[in-house]
């Protein structure tokens, strides 16, 4: 019976100690160094980069699920570009998430999408037209990926060209307003305008 009453009085005891646990569920709140110490390096760093990229503006905007089913079902073998660190600090193109755009591509009253990926050593561009109906895969065109660090990356960004916008044609030295939305890609200090063109995508300014 003494025994019994020992263990009981042990059991009080340490329940009235409460607890240094860092998960905050028990009776005395978690110190902040005890914290520090369960928090690992990857995380830490996880948590900074996170924080540093928000402060920049450097998040993208996720694309939209939609457009990632249909690369999932219409092009398995690739993958969503990463942008270089280069690219993703270019402050000429102000938009949420320069690796694709939505638009009005073709003219009519539908929209369409257009994404880059990457396959292999190569960065695609792709247009989903009409994506609301019935989705066509139409070529864009086709750039040279960077290769850092052994992956492989897009220095291409992504801005739409509004439909009706005056835009001017170096070889035939005029300016004209554009009959659908273009898609506008920058690369470093160029910019390439393409337009969809008896089904296919070309530069505006090899327009016939």
């Amino acid at each position: 019976m003494k025994t019994y009453f020992i263990i009981l009085a042990a059991l009080f005891f340490l329940a009235s100690c409460g607890s240094d646990s860092a998960d905050g569920n028990y009776n005395r709140a978690a110190d902040e160094d005890l914290i520090e110490e369960q928090v690992d390096t990857g995380t830490k760093a996880t948590i900074d980069s996170v924080a540093q990229a928000a402060e920049e503006g450097t998040i993208l905007q996720p694309l939209p699920d939609t457009l990632v089913s249909l690369l999932e079902q219409r092009q398995p073998e690739t993958e969503v570009a990463t942008l270089t660190d280069q690219a993703m600090a270019n402050k000429r193109l102000q938009v949420d998430n320069p690796l694709f755009l939505r638009g009005n591509l073709n003219g009519n009253s539908t929209p369409d999408y257009a994404v880059q990926v990457l396959q292999n050593d190569s960065i695609h561009l792709l247009a989903f037209l009409d994506y609301t109906q019935k989705p066509q895969e139409v070529k864009v065109a086709t750039y040279p990926a960077q290769q850092l660090n052994g992956r492989r990356y897009s220095s291409l960004q992504l801005k739409l060209a509004p439909q009706d916008s005056l835009v001017r044609n170096p070889r035939r030295q005029k300016i004209t307003n554009l009959k659908a939305d273009g898609i506008s890609v920058l690369q470093d200090n160029r910019t390439t305008l393409y337009v969809l063109q008896n089904g296919r995508f070309i530069p505006f300014d090899a327009q016939e």
